[in-house]
């Protein structure tokens, strides 16, 4: 009987540890329960880029997350032109090309500088 009490209360020991390294490996960044990420932007060419970035939620409030539009000066090189959160606004001073990322998205191509 004490070996058997011996070895429950090892396994249940060693449930509790990996149960603790499973929480703790966790990504921090992980959905809220009913939630799902979205990002995306949308322009107009000449006059500004609007940037989001949410957390939208069945059952709550939606969650904004941080969010920046960045400007493309050269291979691996970007100025951050706005951030905020939720969403953030660029405002373009003119109309040449200029690529540009928003949190989230890929790069993309807009006569907006």
């Amino acid at each position: 009987m004490r070996g058997a009490r011996r070895l429950g209360v090892v396994a249940a020991g060693v449930m509790l540890v990996v149960g603790a390294v499973a929480l703790a490996a966790a990504p921090a960044n992980a959905a809220p329960e009913h939630c799902w990420a979205a990002a995306g932007h949308y322009e107009q060419a000449g006059s500004y880029i609007t940037a989001y970035r949410y957390w939208f939620c069945e059952n709550g409030p939606d969650i904004p997350r941080p969010v920046s539009i960045d400007r493309y000066l050269s291979p691996g090189v970007y100025e951050e032109v706005a951030s905020g959160s939720g969403e953030t606004t660029y405002f373009c001073g003119g109309t040449l090309y200029n690529v540009y990322r928003t949190t989230g998205t890929s790069d993309f191509g807009i006569l907006c500088s």
